[in-house]
């Protein structure tokens, strides 16, 4: 077995993120039943600035929230890992803010291959391909 390493190509390990009926090894879904249905696990991601900054310039920052204060930009996107693609790594071992919270560890940032977007996920629900 090849260990995570920056550079290396990695897919969704099947065992650890979908159920025995989807072709896994878990006995009930990591998030939901519709993504195990469909082969995808959702990760998010910090925004960029200049998705903040599209943001402050779009309709949904104006005006006041249901407690009368100013809304506050979101902090992270969401991005689905598909069970068939494959996807680079870029950190095999970081720790990353996603929200307001404390900063999760045990996590690798990829980039899909496809897509050309970059996300996290946890380290464990990956398996290397070369």
């Amino acid at each position: 077995m090849k260990k995570l390493s920056k550079g290396c190509l990695v897919r969704l390990d099947s065992r650890r993120c979908f159920t025995v009926e989807n072709g896994g090894g878990r006995a009930y879904p990591l998030e939901n039943w519709r993504n195990d249905e469909r082969g995808v696990v959702g990760c998010t991601r910090p925004i960029t600035p200049e998705e903040r900054t599209a943001w402050y310039n779009s309709d949904d920052s104006k005006g006041m929230n249901s407690a009368g204060e100013t809304r506050l930009p979101p902090t992270t996107t969401y991005m689905e890992l598909h069970r068939d693609r494959t996807y680079q790594v870029l950190r095999a071992r970081c720790r990353v803010q996603l929200g307001w919270g404390k900063a999760t560890a045990g996590m690798a940032k990829v980039l899909c291959t496809q897509t050309g977007e970059e996300t996290y996920i946890k380290r464990e629900l990956l398996e290397v391909v070369s």
